[in-house]
């Protein structure tokens, strides 16, 4: 009898030296880091910026905690031992401010905040096809053209030829934000396009953003239907433009109306002239990303079709 005693009390003292020491330190030290960044292709579109910008990085730590009972420790032993003090597991665990967790009870942090619905791609064959044509013609001519670039500039200076491409969109921003009844983004528009043009001598430096903190505004007609609730529509992959869907083609075609590139060029040589430089302004700070997507992705096409969908959802609904 005596001996039974000392062994439940053995027992004991080592369930609580577990559960009050051992299992807060596991908790504290084992955990996955997981990093959710996105790598898009110019293509997708938006605001002018790095992918780094435009996706930051996020790590997210996971931290699980597994209440797996010895196999050499009796549970009955164990329970009993409990019981005669009158504490439980779940008392013990609020004691030593600690609290488990069932696995189905944790907060996936992958999870989206809010639902984005599936995008249909019923011309999968086609844009596989273009796909892979525009794939080509990136690798071949337009990766090594926008190194060179690269290599021949100054980052200083493409940023200020950035900026001023960005600056000059002012008219499709101004526009989509009104259509979308945000007066405080069309007054950011005007502000940003009034002080860039003139104290940022015609746009090529940021003034607003640096000297009065007026973050830039990234919209587009696309966005403006998406907020009335206008559907995506199929997506369709365009010969050298890229990813896009229905509604996004209709958006682009009524962007051309306010792009002073198209309004006020001499010609249709000329316009497209301009916007080839500025897509190798803009390729040559995000080579190095999509060399990287390369690498990494299992299936490029189905990877740059979910960016482009998730990047653009995000815009219509920020």
């Amino acid at each position: 009898m005596a001996l039974d005693m000392v062994r439940k009390r053995l027992w004991l003292v080592l369930a609580l030296s577990v559960q009050w020491v051992v299992v807060p330190m596991v908790s504290a030290d084992v955990g996955w880091s997981g990093t959710n960044a996105a790598q898009v292709l110019r293509s997708v579109g938006g605001e002018r910026g790095t992918l780094g910008e435009l996706f930051p990085s996020a790590d997210v730590t996971i931290t699980l905690e597994k209440k797996i009972p010895s196999a050499s420790v009796p549970t009955q032993s164990l329970q009993t031992g409990l019981e005669e003090i009158g504490e439980t597991a779940d008392s013990t665990s609020f004691r030593s401010g600690h609290r488990t967790e069932a696995y189905e009870d944790l907060e996936d942090p992958f999870a989206p905040k809010e639902e984005i619905p599936e995008l249909s791609d019923p011309f999968e064959g086609y844009n596989r096809i273009m796909f892979n044509l525009n794939d080509d013609l990136y690798e071949h001519v337009m990766d090594p053209v926008a190194r060179g670039y690269r290599g021949f500039l100054h980052v200083e200076i493409r940023i200020a030829i950035r900026n001023a491409f960005s600056n000059v969109m002012s008219p499709i921003k101004f526009a989509s934000s009104l259509l979308q009844g945000d007066l405080e983004k069309s007054g950011r528009v005007l502000g940003r396009l009034v002080i860039n043009s003139t104290l940022g001598l015609g746009g090529l430096f940021d003034v607003a953003d640096k000297g009065f903190g007026i973050k830039s505004v990234n919209e587009d007609f696309d966005q403006a239907l998406g907020s009335h609730g206008v559907p995506t529509g199929p997506y369709v992959v365009l010969p050298l433009l890229g990813p896009s869907t229905l509604r996004n083609m209709v958006g682009r075609f009524a962007d051309s109306f306010l792009d002073p590139t198209v309004v006020f060029s001499p010609g249709f040589t000329e316009s497209a002239a301009i916007s080839v430089g500025d897509t190798i302004n803009d390729t040559s700070f995000i080579v190095d990303d999509i060399k990287q997507l390369d690498k990494d992705a299992l299936d490029k096409y189905e990877s740059i079709r979910d960016f482009y969908h998730q990047y653009r959802f995000k815009l219509v609904n920020e």
